[in-house]
């Protein structure tokens, strides 16, 4: 059976993502600065506190880059890597880190675009190799070792067996 990837951050590989999004929020001037997959569940925040607000951003904007994803392919481009959201009160910037994984700002207008975009794609240089890292994880034994497996097997046969 083939072994599935997954992606598997490390206490330490989650230390410098953490210290990377709370830089590149302070350095940006940024409101809300998020790593989140492309299936729209949010894997880190700065600030920590995370809202019901934040979970539907990471959502409608993995489901914003899919259908950028499709603009591309009908334009007969390889990838759109960029997706930029202006309002009236706020902006919003996202850039594609890895295959499966997002990264979005949001900031105000006294926040310049260029200050931002400069200040991503320093933070990209860092979280690109982190991340991919977790991303290529072998998600089978390296979480449960064999008997942790067996025992845990058990466990969850015992709750749905049908001896009532």
């Amino acid at each position: 059976m083939p072994r599935r990837k997954g992606l598997i951050i490390s206490d330490e590989q989650m230390r410098v993502v953490e210290t990377v999004l709370d830089k590149l929020r302070r350095v940006t001037g940024g409101t809300l600065v998020a790593l989140v997959s492309t299936s729209g569940q949010p894997i880190s925040t700065s600030p920590s506190e995370s809202s019901s607000d934040t979970l539907s951003l990471a959502a409608l904007t993995a489901s914003s880059f899919a259908a950028t994803r499709q603009l591309a392919e009908v334009l007969n481009e390889r990838e759109f890597t960029l997706l930029f959201h202006e309002g009236k009160e706020s902006n919003l910037h996202v850039v594609q880190v890895t295959e499966r994984i997002l990264l979005l700002i949001t900031f105000g207008h006294d926040t310049q675009v260029g200050r931002v975009r400069l200040y991503t794609s320093r933070a990209l240089e860092v979280l690109k190799p982190v991340l991919q890292s977790a991303e290529n994880s072998e998600e089978d034994d390296a979480l449960l070792d064999g008997d942790y497996r067996q025992e845990l097997g058990k466990a969850i046969d015992g709750l749905f067996s049908s001896d009532d």
